[in-house]
Formats: C-alpha cells, structure tokens, sequence
C-alpha cells in the first residue's frame, strides 16, 4: 500500500522530506519516485494511480500552489471512483484553519482539519491509515454513526440556550445519564443543530478516567499537539495552581483552533458524589475564551443545584428512549443494514426494546443475521441485553483463542493507537491491527482522539473482561517487556504517543524497570499499584505507595485519597499493624469501609459487620459495603440473614459471577424458601450467560452443588470431578467437592479432598470448611478432644446454628 505526499517544495526541507524518511519505500514523492525526463505533470497522474491514499499537507505554501490544487482535483477524481481509498490532509501550518477558504469545501466539510507540526507525529498518524485504508469496516461505520431519531426537546434547549443573548456562551456542556444511553451522540447533533458545529464536524475524543485526575487531562490535551511550547514534565512536584494554569493554557489553545473537545468522563471531572472536581473549577475560571470548549459526557450525574447560578456550565441529563424514539432508531437502523419489515413485524419487535440505543441497533443487527423468525426465538437475548451485553458480543470469539487473548491484553489499558500495536504485532506474528478492525466493527472498541488514532475497549466490555482476572498470556508479556525496555532506551530521542508513554511508564513501575520520574503522574502509580493488588503483590503496593506519597503535598486530596486506599487494603492483607495509623489519615466512608476489610482479614467479622454496615449509609461505598456484608455471612454460614442482601445484589448485578455466587449459597442453605429450586436453576441459567473463565469456573461448581442437592449425588461428583481438571488453577472447585463430602459425611473424599486442596494454592479465605473437615476427620478418628479443640478455637467465628449442626454432625460420629 502506498501513499502520495501532495505538498509545497517550500514545506519539503523541513518538513515533508522528514515524513517521506519515516515512510520509506511506501511511497510517491517527487525526491524519490519520479522519473526524469518525463513530463511532471505526466508523472504526478502516474504516481497517483499508483496510491492508495492521498496525503495532503496543507500550509500557506500548499495553499497558494497550483501544482498542488491540481493534485486535489486529480486526487477527488480517483476517490469518487474508488482509485483511492482514502484522503489524510494535515495541516502542518498554525495559520491554517477549517475556516480557510482557500481550502476546497469538499474537504472543509468531509475532514475534520487539524495540525500536526511534528513530522515524526505526522509519518505515525499516515501510517495508521495505511492501515485503516484496509479495513472493511470503516465505510459502513460512517453511515452508522450518523443515524440519530429524536431527542429533540434537549436539543432545542440547548439551542434556545445558545441564542440567549442575555447570557455569554457556556464554556463546559455536561451530559449525564446511563452508560451507552447516547449521551456523546447527543452532544454531537445539538452541537450541529444550535450551529456551533457543521455536520460533519467530529469534535476530538478524549477519555479521564478515576485515576487521571488534573495531570493526566494534562499529558491528553497535549497529546493533541494543538498547542506550541509546553512543558509537560515533573507534573509530580509542580503546585496544583501551576498544573490548572497549564491546563487552562492547553484548553485555550484548543479553543483558538476552532476545536471542540468532547469527554467521556468517568468519575473524573464528576465524581461519584457528583460535584465538580474542585481543580476542573479553578481550571476554567483561568480559560479565557468565552465559548464552547468542551462537553463531557459523565458517568455520575453533577449536583447541578450547586452551579445553577455558573452561565460557564450546561447540564443535560439524558434518560432512557422514548417509545416513538425507539421505534424510529429501531426503523432507521433496519434500513441502514437493508432490512425490509412489514408494519406487523415492527409491532412485535417494538415491546422488546427497552430504551438502549444499542439495544435498539442489535435488534436489528439480529435480524438481519438470522431472519425474522430466528432473531425473535432469541428475543430472550434482546430483552436482557443490557444485562448481558459483555457476554453477547463475547460470544463471538469464544471459540477464537487468539483473537480473545488479544482482547485481554488490550482490556490491560486505557487505550491503545494501531502503531503500538503494530510494534506488539510483530513481535508475536499476528494480524493484530486486523483484529482491531473486527472489534471496531462489532462494538466492541471504538476510536478516540484527534483524528480517531487510539482504541478503546467498550466500558462494559472491559469491566467483563477485566473482572475475569485471566492473565496475559507469556507471549504478550515478553512482547510487552521488550516494548518498555525500548521506550526506556529511546524516549528522548523517538517520538512516543501518549497511549505509548502511559504504557511504558505504567509497566516500568511493574516491571522494575528504570525511568525519570519527571515523566510520571499519580495515575501511573495509581494503575500499577491496582495491577500489582490483583496479581496479590501487596509489598510492592506499599513500596510504590510510599514512593508517590514523598510528593503528596502537589496532588488533589482525591488523588491522595485514592493512593491511600490502595496503600490500606494492602496493609489489612499483609495484616500489617501500620494499617491502623495510615487509615487515620483516609476520610469519609472509605474509613469505615477499610476498617471492615481489615477486621475481615482478621476474622474479627462482627467488627468488620458493624463498619460495613456504617460504609452502606453513603453511595460512593454503598455497593462494595453492600457484597462484602453477603461474603462475610456466607464465611460464617449465617445463610438466612445474608439470604435478603444477597437477593438485592444479585437483582442489581445479575451478570456478576461473585455476587450470584453468593446468592446461589444463601439460597440454597437458608432453611425453608418457596420455588427454592426454581430460583436456584434460574441462577445457573444467567451464569451461563455471564459466560467468561470466571463465569463458567462457578458455573461449573454451582451446577454440581445443584446436581448433589436435587439429583444424582454420583453425577454430581463426577461433573465436579471434571470441573477440577478443566479448572486445576483455581481452588473453587476442590472446595465444592470438600464441601459436598462434608455434607455426605464421607470420610474418605473429606480425607481426598483436604489433600487436594493443599496443592490447589487455597488461601486463609478458605480456613472455615477446611477447618469444618479437619474436625470431622478428627470425629472420624475417635478423637472428640481435637474436634471440639477445632470447632471452638478456629471455627468460633461460625454462627450458632452453623457451630450448633457441625456439633450434631461430631456427635453422631462418635
């Protein structure tokens, strides 16, 4: 694939010769392709019918060629045919705007015009196109994303909004509402609608999550290249009014390049208690341009009461599609993928459709994969999609081991851009950019950034993949190690993204691998130490935890917070006593929540209840509070109080393996219950639509527990026996068999299976039935002294009636 570098001679030295270097061989460019003796405007229509993109570098010089106009007309005349396959303009020259008349308005309204002043910035971003160009996906996706129906009410709000004279243009539009309801899409119509865009304008993606915070908005906003000599180094120790003087600096800039930057938000700028981080505030008070900069899209809906008097921020919260709204969606989208319905068909598909979007357009997409018929027998899919989107769209690679052991590794950051994952690609021979190209086209990433160079895994998707804890396979860890150990020998004189950099320096933390840190921001710590937490490296938690607080005094209390939490749920796992003072200094809900964690990893549960129980009283811990409480009751087998709980947690998030799990238990132990085994089938029902390792894991387990319960006892060990085998990694299942022997009072599978799980890597968590087995062995020996020893020494935790059934069960024993 090759493509032809239209340009200015007077923009060739120090510039365009500097990209056609990078690009080399995969390219038409006068210095290098031309022949001579031939007539040059013979050769530049040659040297165009041998491309496949045409890359226009647009300037003062460019703009004032008529070799180049030329070169567009030619270049236009080969795209309508389909020669090319795609046009890149670059604006390589500050002065130049969208706005440039002198630009042809084909490419004012098609291309969302940006610059790009560093030409080794400039050979990156061609040749990811080179690789997009291949893609199949990239047409249709256009004409998806342009569908929209209804919404109106907000968009003439917001318009009526912007023609108010009597106040100044809003500086930050929010938008809230549930995930995947349409909040950016929205944003992007009434933008267009109120005349503050064109159409086809596509305003630049950026993504801040929790651990961003003001330093990571920083180095993003930079990564734009909007704006000319800033220093984006030792954001570490620099103050936080410096930091918001920089950032407001690099939101002006965006500003006076006629861009609109749009935010997805996660718990960044709005936090979980829904105020406005206090750094975003003082930020856009130093902006100096009075009109719309930026919208954002949050998760958590802003306290709009306590800004309602601020002309600088418009709130619009988004709910669910209306009845008419998702009929028309449903309609536009059949005849975008040429469905064609009778009114009657409609009828039956309308009552599916519960306000999604995305609910919406899978519909349609179902129908036009498996019929009319076929799609309404998995209506069942449709219905619940929402719930178990992560493992609809999952089930497509399932049985593609590749292509799920890249979207695992991909889940292991933010985002990625396609020439870091080409460096990855060639390390471990596979069509890695081709796999982008199918998750692009199946929803499950989507494109960010400026000119859409990064990919990001779907929320939901990546929530799923990431709760799995399935490790990155040994292939991509070695091509990883290799890639840090190269931007650790070249960051000074290479030209890194800032997908790249966050990788590099994130993994350097965890692989002890050396860099200034003049280059990191909190959120590296933060992300390494939560990596390093679910691989159980706790010590090295606190040694990083510790490193980045010799700073503290330069971060936002919320950043400070975060890292504090992280140092403390590893100190209670180390049952480190340094816990209790450095808890001190964490305030707010997550002080009560962390003594509960604590107290849990001493077994002192009736402490660790009443913290808990205090941490459900607020929202930011209500939920986490709300599991750990079940998981406590469920260790100490007192089934019927944590029976309610558990039952609330599971009709909330019924697509979480852990919590149906609990459930599950609670259920099945609690004594009496109606349709108790109806509701138990239905539970492994949605699991195994959960799908995911995890998912299937605990599948495996709960169906045998059910199998022993209301069935064949010997089916169920059997089935229990091979979950073992397919599951040898985790202990879970050899504790279902412990666990089932218990209840059979088998001496000789308790005695099998205590073996077992003694190399099946259990852990403290599993004390009380191994505990519960050993003192009915001791009871199987004769030896009541040991078991009565075991039942109040190490399982005194154990609720009355537990402890007053495992004393029956010694008893009749002996």
């Amino acid at each position: 694939m090759k493509c032809f570098l239209s340009h200015s001679s007077l923009d060739k030295n120090h510039y365009v010769s500097k990209v056609a270097e990078k690009l080399s061989p995969n390219i038409e460019y006068d210095e290098m392709t031309f022949e001579e003796g031939k007539g040059n405007f013979e050769e530049i229509i040659n040297a165009l019918n041998r491309s496949d993109i045409f890359v226009l570098f647009l300037s003062e010089n460019s703009l004032s060629s008529e070799w180049v106009a030329r070169e567009i007309s030619e270049a236009k005349l080969r795209l309508e045919n389909g020669a090319l396959k795609r046009i890149f303009p670059i604006v390589i020259d500050r002065a130049i705007t969208y706005q440039d008349e002198r630009i042809p308005e084909w490419i004012r309204e098609n291309y969302n015009l940006r610059p790009i002043t560093k030409p080794t910035l400039a050979a990156k971003r061609i040749k990811e196109r080179m690789i997009e160009a291949s893609w199949n996906s990239h047409p249709m996706l256009k004409k998806r994303d342009q569908i929209f129906v209804g919404r109106n009410k907000y968009i003439d709000d917001f318009e009526q909004r912007i023609d108010d004279f009597s106040k100044a243009p809003p500086l930050v539009v929010f938008t809230s509402g549930l995930r995947e309801i349409g909040r950016k899409s929205l944003l992007r119509r009434a933008l267009a609608k109120a005349n503050v865009t064109r159409e086809t304008y596509e305003p630049i993606r950026i993504d801040l999550n929790r651990d961003d915070n003001i330093e990571g908005f920083i180095l993003k906003l930079s990564d734009l290249n909007l704006s000319d000599d800033i220093d984006t180094s030792n954001l570490l120790s620099r103050t936080t009014a410096d930091k918001e003087t920089l950032c407001a600096k690099l939101i002006d800039d965006i500003i006076c390049s006629h861009e609109i930057l749009l935010i997805d938000d996660h718990y960044c700028i709005v936090r979980y208690d829904r105020d406005i981080a206090p750094w975003f505030m003082n930020t856009i008070e130093k902006v100096e341009h009075k009109q719309i900069g930026l919208c954002v899209a949050t998760s958590a809906k802003a306290a709009k009461y306590k800004y309602i008097r601020d002309d600088r921020l418009y709130f619009i919260e988004l709910p669910e599609l209306q009845q008419a709204e998702r009929a028309g969606l449903f309609k536009r989208y059949c005849q975008y993928l040429d469905v064609e319905l009778t009114n009657q068909v409609y009828e039956n598909f309308i009552p599916l459709l519960k306000g999604f979007p995305e609910q919406v357009t899978y519909a349609a997409t179902l129908i036009k994969e498996l019929g009319v018929r076929g799609a309404f027998q998995r209506s069942h899919e449709i219905v619940s999609f929402s719930t178990y989107k992560a493992s609809i769209f999952l089930r497509q690679y399932e049985d593609e081991e590749p292509v799920l052991a890249f979207l695992r590794f991909l889940a292991s950051f933010e985002f990625v851009s396609l020439d870091f994952t080409q460096q990855i690609a060639e390390e471990i021979n596979l069509p890695l950019t081709d796999y982008i190209d199918r998750f692009v086209a199946d929803s499950v990433c989507e494109p960010i950034g400026g000119s859409g160079q990064y990919f990001r895994i779907n929320e939901v998707i990546r929530d799923a993949v990431v709760r799995d804890r399935t490790h990155m396979t040994s292939e991509y860890h070695s091509a990883l190690h290799k890639f840090v150990k190269h931007f650790a020998r070249n960051y000074s004189t290479e030209e890194f993204d800032v997908s790249e950099y966050h990788i590099a320096v994130k993994q350097a933390l965890v692989m002890h691998v050396n860099l200034p840190e003049s280059m990191m921001i909190p959120a590296h710590f933060l992300q390494s130490m939560r990596d390093l937490y679910f691989e159980k490296s706790y010590k090295e938690v606190v040694q990083l935890a510790d490193r980045v607080m010799q700073n503290s005094n330069y971060y936002d209390e919320h950043t400070r917070q975060d890292i504090l939490y992280y140092l403390c749920q590893s100190l209670a796992r180390l049952k480190d006593p340094r816990f209790t003072s450095e808890v001190q200094k964490i305030s707010g809900p997550e002080h009560d929540f962390l003594f509960g964690f604590y107290y849990r990893q001493k077994r002192r549960y009736d402490d660790a209840l009443v913290r808990y129980r205090r941490a459900m009283n607020h929202v930011r811990t209500e939920q986490r509070a709300r599991r750990e409480v079940v998981f406590i009751l469920v260790s100490i087998e007192d089934y019927e109080q944590g029976l309610s709980l558990a039952e609330e947690n599971y009709l909330r998030y019924p697509s979480n393996p852990f919590i149906a799990q609990a459930y599950f238990q609670c259920l099945l132990y609690a004594p009496g219950q109606e349709q108790k085994q109806e509701k138990l089938h239905k539970i492994l029902e949605s699991l195994e639509k959960v799908g995911g390792a995890r998912g299937k894991e605990i599948h495996s387990s709960l169906a045998a527990i059910y199998e022993h319960k209301f069935g064949d006892k010997q089916q169920a060990y059997r089935n229990i026996d091979e979950a073992i085998r397919e599951y040898s990694d985790v202990a879970y299942p050899v504790l279902t068999k412990l666990d089932m022997a218990v209840q059979d009072m088998n001496r000789n599978l308790i005695s099998e299976s205590l073996s077992m799980l003694s190399n099946a890597g259990a852990t403290s968590g599993h004390t009380t039935i191994k505990a519960k087995a050993q003192a009915l062995l001791a009871a199987f020996d004769g030896d009541q002294g040991e078991a009565n020893r075991i039942v109040e020494n190490e399982l005194s935790d154990l609720s009355s009636n537990a402890k007053e059934r495992l004393i029956r069960r010694i008893r009749s024993i002996i």
